[in-house]
């Protein structure tokens, strides 16, 4: 009964570990899958950064040249703060395509584990079942949380958002240096252009990384008195 027992016990760690590699492999080619995918979308965003850096603020008019070079310098801290909100968009969607993918696979596999245990019983079914049951369950739980705790889904919407409205102040730079106006065609002194763009900036300036620590209730996990 002791060796039963101990065969047991191993075969639920090999089987524990193996699922542990499985899991650490699929990650890390949905990461990879997820990476490249969210580069491929913002190539041409980044490449419309580039045209700004190159050409944008070039030849303008009715602007001496110091203040010429003022826009340039306020062009490039634009992109500054614009790389910093991609650079988080793309970590927060890689997260978030990999959690959500295997939350999904884990919760269809312990869902058919499941299944089987309801036919046979869970005194009758293996103990193989049982393992594979519980292990899934563990993951699905625990992928599952991490994208209710870290509400990433709002932390990508919030970079995303940020990050094209920092574009939209580079195309005010350009535009203004084509026309010396607005986009919406109102007449602005070079000052008065400045200060706007260096408010809006400074308003829209942060880290948008959100936590949700009400999700996990630790609050009675130590709890050991008994309930009536």
């Amino acid at each position: 009964m002791e060796a039963t027992k101990k065969q047991q016990l191993k075969q639920n760690i090999a089987i524990i570990i193996v699922i542990t590699i499985l899991t650490a492999i699929g990650l890390y080619f949905l990461r990879n899958h997820a990476s490249k995918e969210g580069r491929e979308l913002m190539n041409p965003m980044d490449e419309a950064s580039r045209i700004y850096a190159d050409k944008g603020i070039k030849n303008c008019v009715n602007i001496t040249e110091m203040q010429a070079d003022r826009l340039i310098t306020l062009n490039s801290q634009l992109q500054k703060y614009k790389e910093q909100h991609e650079i988080t968009f793309l970590k927060l969607y890689t997260y978030h395509f990999t959690s959500s993918t295997l939350f999904l696979i884990f919760s269809i596999l312990s869902a058919m584990a499941l299944f089987v245990i309801t036919q046979e019983g869970w005194k009758n079914t293996s103990y193989f079942v049982k393992t594979v049951f519980l292990s899934f369950t563990a993951l699905a739980s625990f992928f599952g949380l991490s994208l209710s705790t870290f509400e990433q889904k709002i932390s990508i919407d919030q970079n995303a958002d940020t990050y094209i409205k920092y574009d939209n102040l580079q195309k005010e730079l350009s535009n203004f240096c084509a026309t010396s106006m607005t986009i919406k065609g109102d007449s602005i002194t070079f000052d008065k252009f400045h200060s706007k763009i260096m408010n809006e900036a400074t308003n829209m300036h942060g880290f948008y990384l959100e936590f949700d620590p009400e999700s996990i209730d630790t609050s009675k996990i130590f709890d050991l008195e008994k309930k009536e």
